[in-house]
């Protein structure tokens, strides 16, 4: 009788360890947040026409299920036919941003060009945001390419700041160029299970790198960061964006704007990244050239 009741003390105290241990690492994932963004509105352009209609269907209904307001940046050229679509974005509550006017890369322009590009960007969409009442003005450099060298780089961040707008970075950068290819070589009816394995697949690799954010916002500033998430306007995000936001929520996210992301300090902090590739606003952080960072 005496080891049935040593026994089930020792289980019980297993179990009470084991449900501390859960419960904290739920109290640790709840104060996690994520803002979701989207490049090259209305619709990112492919080796196929798209139905750019179907695309943003899609997007609002699963952002709409989710509660979120995300914050869309939109390609000036594409606009013309799409007024009704972005209308639709502004509508439903979100937030759009300029990405310039041709969505040209800032590593093969000049500042001039580039400042350009920004200002033609403006003025297509602009009336649309006045009209909508949306008060602030944000920006996304296109490939998250910010400028390789000193001069180009200070005088595009000058012209911005200077025209007082906020700009989207984002700490989980999806390169989903490649899944999107799959997902168009499946053709508008692919056999269910390719569907599914390319499901799987990339909404795997979206959670692998939400967590290598995680870890690198740890590195950088020693805890964790409202993060930004980029994700393009394109049919792969269109059609697993639920499952995808139900994942993430699963993480124990909490979904919050881009203003709201853009409190945290780490956006305010000085980089001098001059690399060459796009990358997230902590790894320009961590590889920023310290000669050309102001003294702490």
């Amino acid at each position: 009788m005496k080891k049935n009741i040593v026994l089930i003390i020792i289980l019980l105290s297993l179990t009470a360890v084991f449900n501390l241990g859960a419960d904290q690492s739920k109290s640790k994932n709840t104060n996690r947040e994520i803002c979701i963004t989207f490049d090259e509105l209305p619709a990112s352009m492919g080796f196929k026409e798209v139905d750019k209609n179907a695309i943003n269907y899609l997007i609002l209904q699963a952002l709409k299920k989710y509660e979120i307001e995300a914050t869309g940046f939109v390609v000036g050229d594409r606009i013309e036919d799409s007024f009704d679509i972005l209308g639709q974005w502004l509508n439903d509550g979100h937030k759009l941003g300029n990405m310039t006017f041709s969505n040209q890369d800032l590593h093969q322009l000049n500042a001039e060009q580039f400042i350009e590009d920004i200002i033609n960007g403006s003025n297509v969409l602009e009336p649309m945001l006045k009209g909508f009442g949306q008060k602030r003005r944000y920006f996304r450099y296109p490939f998250l390419h910010y400028g390789m060298n000193v001069g180009v780089k200070e005088e595009v961040k000058f012209y911005l700041d200077d025209n007082q707008y906020y700009i989207g970075h984002a700490t989980i950068v999806i390169d989903d160029y490649l899944y999107n290819l799959s997902l168009e070589k499946m053709g508008l009816t692919p056999d269910s299970t390719e569907y599914e394995n390319l499901l799987n697949e990339y909404i795997n690799y979206v959670l692998d790198e939400i967590e290598i954010s995680e870890q690198l916002s740890r590195t950088v500033l020693k805890r964790p960061c409202k993060q930004i998430i980029r994700l393009t306007a394109n049919r792969l995000n269109a059609v697993y964006l639920d499952e995808m936001l139900g994942a993430i929520k699963d993480m124990g996210y909490k979904f919050i704007t881009l203003d709201q992301a853009l409190q945290d300090n780490l956006y305010r902090k000085e980089e001098a990244y001059f690399g060459s590739r796009g990358v997230s606003y902590l790894r320009m952080l961590m590889e920023s050239d310290t000669d050309y960072l102001p003294a702490e």
